[in-house]
C-alpha cells in the first residue's frame, strides 16, 4: 500500500500535511523490538517540467503510477489557490489518476480534503473530508480524529473492494467490557466514537444495545467479532469475567485484531494470560471520583485499534503474496499456546502447515517452551519462512 498527498505548490499547509501523515503511517499497529510496519507516504506538488506519458502540461507534477503498489490512497488537498487559479491544470492531473483507477477496480481510493471553500468541479462526484480545524497538523486532537477517519475509510474500502453498494458504514469495533466496573466507561467510549467522529468513523457493537429480541448471544457476538476488531476495556474486574475471557479467545481464534485499553487501578489477583500478546494502551483516568474517560483518550485508543487492523490486513496481503503456493498458516501476532492448540486441532490427520508470523522472531525462552509442547509444529517469521 502507498499513500500520496497531492497539493498545489502554493499551498502553504502542504508540507505540514506530508510530515504529519508520514509520521502517522510510519508505524502501524504492534511494534516489537523496535521493528514496525509502515506505509510509504509520498507527495505530488512541484511541476515536473518535462515530457510525461499521458500528461501534456509541463506544469503537472511527476506522473503517479498506481501500478507501482498493490493499492493506493491519494489525498488531494484542496485550497483556494487550487480552485481559483489552477483548477483546470489539476483537473487534468486528477483525471489521469482516476483513469488509472478504472483499470484497477476496487484497489485504489482517492479522497479530496477540503482545506478551504467548496469542492472543485473535478471532485464534485467524490465524498470529501473536511478538517475540523483550519491548521489541523498543529492540533493534536484534530490530527488523531482525522487519522481515525482516514483509517476507517481505508479499512471500509478494502472490505468492500470500493463497492459503495456493499453498505458497510464503518469498520466494526466490538467493545468488550466487564459490567461490574466497566459498563459506564464502555458506553462512554461508544458515545465518543459515534459522536466525535462525525459519521466518518467506525461503528461499535455494544452488548445488549446491539442485539435484537431473540438474538442468540454467543452467535451474534461471534458474528460481530468476526467482522471487525475487538477493543478490550480492561478494568479491575475484567480478568475475572467469563464472558470477557470468551470474547478475547474468540477474537484470537478468528484471527481478528485486538487492542487492550488498560484502565486498571487496583490490585489484580490474576491477569488473564490470553489478554496478553496484543497492543495495550494505558489510560490515565482523571483524579475526580466517577470522572468519565477523556474524549482524547478514546480517540487515541480508537486510532491504535484501527492502525492494528490495517497492519494486520496489509501484513497478511504481503505474506500471502510472498508465500503463494506454500503450505502455511498465517498468524498476525507472535504465536502463543491458544494459537497452536487451534492449529493442531484443525489439522489433525492432515499435513501440518508452517506457522508464519510477523518479524522479529520470538525470544529463545518463549520458542523453547512452545517447541517442547508442540515439537512437530514449525514456527517461523515471514523472513525465515522465505528461506525454508
Amino acid at each position: 500500500m502507498r499513500l500520496t498527498i497531492v497539493f498545489d505548490p502554493a499551498c502553504a499547509a502542504g508540507p505540514a500535511w506530508v510530515s504529519m501523515l508520514g509520521r502517522a503511517f510510519s508505524t502501524l499497529g504492534m511494534q516489537r523490538d523496535d521493528l514496525s510496519f509502515s506505509v510509504p507516504v509520498q507527495q505530488r506538488s512541484a511541476p515536473w517540467r518535462g515530457p510525461q506519458v499521458d500528461l501534456a502540461d509541463p506544469l503537472h507534477p511527476r506522473r503517479l503510477d498506481l501500478a507501482a503498489a498493490s493499492c493506493n490512497c491519494v489525498l488531494v488537498l484542496v485550497d483556494t489557490v487550487m480552485v481559483r487559479f489552477h483548477q483546470a491544470r489539476w483537473a487534468g492531473y486528477i483525471d489521469h489518476i482516476r483513469r488509472q483507477m478504472t483499470q484497477r477496480p476496487g484497489r485504489d481510493l482517492i479522497v479530496p480534503v477540503l482545506l478551504q471553500g467548496q469542492a472543485p468541479v473535478f471532485a464534485q462526484s467524490l465524498q470529501v473530508m473536511r478538517p475540523s480545524v483550519p491548521d489541523l497538523p498543529a492540533d493534536v486532537r484534530a490530527r488523531t480524529r482525522f487519522f481515525v477517519q482516514l483509517l476507517n475509510a481505508l479499512l471500509v474500502h478494502r472490505h468492500t473492494g470500493g463497492d459503495r453498494n456493499a453498505h458497510v458504514p464503518g469498520h466494526g469495533i466490538f467493545v468488550s467490557h466487564a459490567k461490574r466496573d466497566g459498563e459506564d466507561t464502555a458506553r462512554r467510549i461508544v458515545e465518543v466514537i459515534t459522536d466525535v467522529m462525525e459519521s466518518l468513523g467506525p461503528r461499535c457493537f455494544f452488548d445488549k444495545g446491539s442485539l435484537l429480541p431473540g438474538d442468540d448471544y454467543p452467535e451474534r457476538f461471534e458474528q460481530a467479532i468476526s467482522r471487525g476488531s475487538l477493543l478490550a476495556v480492561v478494568t479491575d474486574a475484567y480478568h475475572t469475567r467469563p464472558w470477557c475471557r470468551w470474547e478475547v479467545l474468540t477474537a484470537k481464534r478468528l484471527g481478528r485484531p485486538v487492542v487492550a485499553a488498560d484502565l486498571t487501578a487496583g490490585r489484580i489477583e490474576r491477569t488473564y494470560p490470553y489478554l496478553g500478546n496484543v497492543p495495550s494502551v494505558r489510560v490515565s483516568m482523571p483524579a475526580e471520583p466517577d470522572a468519565a474517560i477523556p474524549d482524547h483518550a478514546v480517540e487515541l485508543i480508537t486510532a491504535a485499534l484501527l492502525a492494528e487492523a490495517l497492519r494486520d490486513e496489509l501484513w497478511r496481503e504481503r505474506a500471502s503474496a510472498g508465500l503463494a503456493g506454500r503450505n502455511v498458516h498465517l498468524l498476525l501476532r507472535p504465536p502463543e499456546l491458544a494459537d497452536i492448540v487451534e492449529l493442531v486441532a484443525t489439522h489433525s490427520g492432515r499435513d501440518m502447515p508452517t506457522l508464519v508470523y510477523p518479524d522479529p522472531p520470538l525470544g529463545a525462552e518463549e520458542m523453547h517452551l512452545l517447541q517442547r509442547a508442540f515439537p512437530k509444529v514449525v514456527m517461523a517469521t515471514l523472513t525465515q519462512a522465505g528461506s525454508l
